[in-house]
């Protein structure tokens, strides 16, 4: 399908573009396609964003300054255009949407400049790409024309979809846990409304699968996409150092058939500290920047894990060919670290090779390590297949140790999710991935968590290479938390655990608080404090800028902790972009200034950049990378994040609400974690989901809401709600679409009126 932002894309030339060269770039063949086209360019050129050159020739209007953004609208009708230019966001009225939906990306127009705190404002003009193009919705019969129309779960689309009468739905409409899929054909404009038609029924009550489908579907998130009828490249085995003959250990704790392949560890000492190896398994290798397979890897961004199941990122054959099988030679990509004796890297080295994978480390194996006594010379029979190898394991698991206490490359915190077999596979870390902005506090017992302290040291590492060499590449920047929101967290702390310490002048960062919690009794809700004031991970794109043209910004990248995630290519695509890098500078990168100097660099050493006054790569490689390495890209994979990170969090809440549906009407035990002005947030025992206490249900007293002290408190009995504090409550409603639990408190009285009423009932019985 063309959109307006695929017409842009092509028009953006100095000299034009003619129509035909237009038509055979978005490849329209058909008539219909380029009479669309041409009403495309009719009203684009109205609206000032095209200019026709003599009917001849179309480009963009420089005269006008064209603001690109996501538009993002609440469920209370608030909308604002984020842009893509990261400026100030623009506030939109409802009459000025011009029919965009949330999520599309449009062209705005400001309308009125921001004045001191306020927001500017804009008009929408023109939807440049739809960010929905299926929907869940509700249906029903129009009692007046008897026709069919949709209405969207999502509040933030406040639309009425016109479906074809194809569908007989007159049994089923009044029922409460049928929804149905919506595939919008034509959106809205002008006076029209738009039209779609349903593609499927979905029931709310069809088990862990069918909540899986509608999660999907919510997030538009694609099951079934086609693969490329292309092969993979074979890799070179010209140049790779054989490292067949070292025990390498993979480290896995996802136990599902089609979890990811991750990479490989050795460790062994060397002069007084250890050295590392990190291999990766090489995706990179078999794509071709550009082609077909790695468009089809770019679409698709991330595997998604399904709980206990998952959706696939690599195709299959891809995916056979890179993962690491034990005891067989396997190419990889591979990262040698020498640590010293406290964790600080003392050198490293990139280099291709192949190994030979010897056995695979899971949670079993560390739980009997971590059981096992230092002095005990028997060795457990779960470990008898490893005997070979503990040596390797322990100087594993201790550099690992080592690197978590001298590295703060991330925020770490408890993860709290429900012990449930529909979630067995998000309870272990996942290596190198930041989903909310922290990750899972270190532990010894998860394969995962000992080898994600070794990737995300392994991106910083490349990251360090590749600004030294110039070259581009993606990281991750996480944003950080505002400093009143840090002092609010720290006067909660100290509301709640006094003994937590801050600097003289009561003030503390994210990490010196968080070190703090670790002995308080309160870590539980602390923890859950933090999480709230973390802000989120963006991809970002370095590109060197030479400091004649700018500033010298990558001096000042350079100094900071980023990580530029490369060794999980099974992953995501920001690894294997990366790893395409790293690849590129290995085997096509020039290591001697001419073909006949007698002088060649190692080019995966640390500090080789230094030794470089050539060009590193062919004009042709360098332009690819060029073309390829753009904010387009980013934003891109930044939305598939967002994507991911919603369905990671709707099938943890909607398993939660499962939970909570078999307990309605039941009293339950739970802590206060949350104190609002209308209500507080409790998490049940047990179950790690929070419910809303509202404030109306609290019908003994008017409660007043103090945010310094965090708490409610009534007017005449001077009650108090605060955070930590322990309530027996009922589960009154759970509404599985909006994954809400609404909770009532079960008062004092309330208790012992059934308490009195039971022992009465025993003595009649004993009677």
């Amino acid at each position: 399908m063309t959109t307006v932002l695929k017409i842009l894309e092509n028009l953006e030339r100095e000299d034009g573009l003619e129509i035909t060269k237009l038509e055979k770039s978005l490849k329209l063949t058909k008539k219909l396609d380029r009479d669309n086209l041409r009403i495309a360019i009719n009203a684009l050129t109205k609206l000032g964003i095209v200019n026709n050159i003599n009917n001849e020739k179309l480009d963009i209007n420089p005269e006008i300054e064209i603001i690109k953004g996501k538009l993002r609208c609440s469920s209370k009708g608030y909308c604002f255009v984020v842009r893509e230019d990261q400026d100030e966001d623009i506030y939109i009225r409802e009459a000025n949407l011009n029919n965009a939906w949330h999520g599309d990306s449009v062209i705005v127009l400001i309308t009125k400049p921001g004045v001191k705190r306020r927001a500017p404002e804009g008009s929408i003009q023109c939807v440049i790409e739809r960010y929905n193009d299926t929907l869940l919705a509700k249906v029903e019969t129009d009692k007046l024309t008897g026709k069919l129309k949709a209405y969207p779960l999502d509040d933030r689309l406040p639309e009425i979809i016109e479906l074809d009468n194809k569908v007989d739905i007159q049994h089923k409409s009044t029922s409460k846990d049928i929804i149905y899929e919506i595939k919008i054909r034509k959106y809205p404009i002008a006076q029209f409304k738009a039209e779609g038609s349903i593609i499927r029924e979905l029931s709310t009550n069809g088990g862990v699968d069918g909540d899986i489908e509608i999660l999907l579907s919510k997030n538009n998130i694609i099951r079934n996409s086609d693969v490329p009828k292309v092969s993979h490249k074979k890799v070179s085995l010209k140049g790779r150092e054989d490292l067949t003959s070292q025990p390498s250990l993979i480290f896995e704790s996802w136990e599902c058939v089609n979890s990811p392949s991750l990479p490989a560890i050795y460790a062994e000492p060397f002069e007084g500290g250890n050295r590392i190896w990190l291999h990766s398994p090489t995706v990179s290798e078999r794509i071709n920047l550009g082609g077909k397979l790695d468009e089809y890897l770019k679409k698709k961004g991330e595997v998604i894990c399904l709980g206990n199941n998952w959706l696939e990122f690599l195709n299959e054959s891809l995916s056979s060919a890179s993962r690491f099988k034990l005891n067989e030679e396997c190419e990889s990509i591979s990262l040698m670290i020498d640590i010293d004796c406290v964790g600080n890297v003392v050198d490293w080295k990139f280099l291709l090779s192949i190994i030979k994978p010897a056995k695979i480390i899971t949670p079993k194996h560390l739980k009997a390590i971590n059981n096992r006594k230092a002095t005990s010379k028997s060795i457990p029979l779960s470990l008898k297949p490893l005997k070979e190898n503990l040596d390797v394991i322990y100087t594993i698991i201790h550099s690992s140790k080592l690197i978590n206490n001298s590295n703060n490359l991330s925020i770490k915190l408890d993860q709290h999710i429900p012990n449930l077999e529909r979630l067995s596979e998000l309870q272990h870390a996942f290596p190198s991935r930041d989903f909310n902005g922290w990750t899972k506090s270190y532990d010894s017992s998860d394969s995962q968590s000992i080898i994600d302290v070794f990737i995300r040291l392994s991106n910083n590492i490349l990251a360090k290479h590749l600004i030294g060499y110039k070259l581009p590449f993606i990281y991750k920047e996480h944003e950080e938390a505002d400093s009143s929101a840090i002092n609010e967290l720290t006067k909660s702390a100290l509301t709640l655990d006094n003994t937590i310490t801050v600097n003289i002048d009561g003030s503390a960062t994210t990490t010196q608080l968080i070190k703090s919690f670790e002995s308080s009794s309160e870590k539980k809700i602390l923890h859950k404090l933090v999480k709230h004031i973390i802000p989120g991970i963006h991809l970002k794109l370095y590109k060197f800028i030479p400091q004649s043209d700018n500033e010298d910004l990558h001096i000042d990248i350079s100094s900071k902790n980023i990580e530029s995630p490369w060794c999980c290519p099974s992953l995501n695509y920001w690894n294997i972009f990366n790893q395409y890098i790293i690849s590129s500078l290995l085997i096509e990168g020039k290591n001697k200034s001419t073909s006949r100097s007698k002088l060649s660099i190692e080019l995966g050493k640390k500090d080789s950049w230094n030794n470089i006054n050539w060009d590193i790569f062919p004009t042709k490689i360098q332009e690819n990378i060029e073309n390829h390495a753009n904010l387009k890209l980013i934003q891109y994979l930044n939305e598939i994040r967002k994507r991911s990170k919603s369905f990671r969090n709707n099938i943890i809440s909607i398993a939660q609400c499962r939970e909570a549906q078999q307990i309605i009407g039941k009293e339950v035990t739970a802590i206060i974690t949350g104190v609002q002005s209308y209500g507080f947030f409790a998490e049940i025992d047990d179950l790690a989901a929070e419910g809303l206490v509202h404030v109306s249900t609290l019908g003994d007293d008017w409660y007043e809401y103090r945010s310094r002290q965090n708490l409610l408190v009534g007017r005449k009995s001077k009650k108090t709600y605060q955070l930590s504090q322990k309530v027996n409550v009922k589960v009154l409603k759970v509404d599985i679409l909006k994954n809400q639990i609404d909770l009532e408190l079960v008062k004092i009285n309330d208790i012992e009126s059934n308490s009195s009423n039971d022992n009465v009932n025993d003595n009649k019985l004993s009677n």
